[in-house]
């Protein structure tokens, strides 16, 4: 019998960082001086979409974080926010 017991050793946190969170679309925005305009054409994902992203009407897909990494300057992981965060 083995001494791993998957519940004690389940690491939660693979599942907790599962989305990406509209703020930090807007946060980066902000902090670059882009309007949503311009911050879509530097990201080169169509406006009406990255409007509906930033303001959580929409799922950023798989496809686009890749973008928004690229055309705002920021790692990947600035993007996402864990669950437990959320308010």
């Amino acid at each position: 019998m083995s001494d791993f017991d998957p519940v004690v050793h389940y690491d939660s946190r693979i599942e907790d960082v599962d989305f990406i969170d509209p703020e930090r679309i807007r946060e980066a925005c902000r902090y670059r001086g882009y309007t949503y305009k311009e911050a879509a054409e530097k990201c080169e994902i169509e406006y009406r979409e990255f409007g509906l992203m930033a303001n959580g009407h929409k799922d950023v897909p798989t496809e686009y974080i890749f973008k928004l990494m690229k055309g705002l300057n920021f790692p990947k992981k600035f993007f996402y926010r864990i669950k437990w965060e959320r308010v």
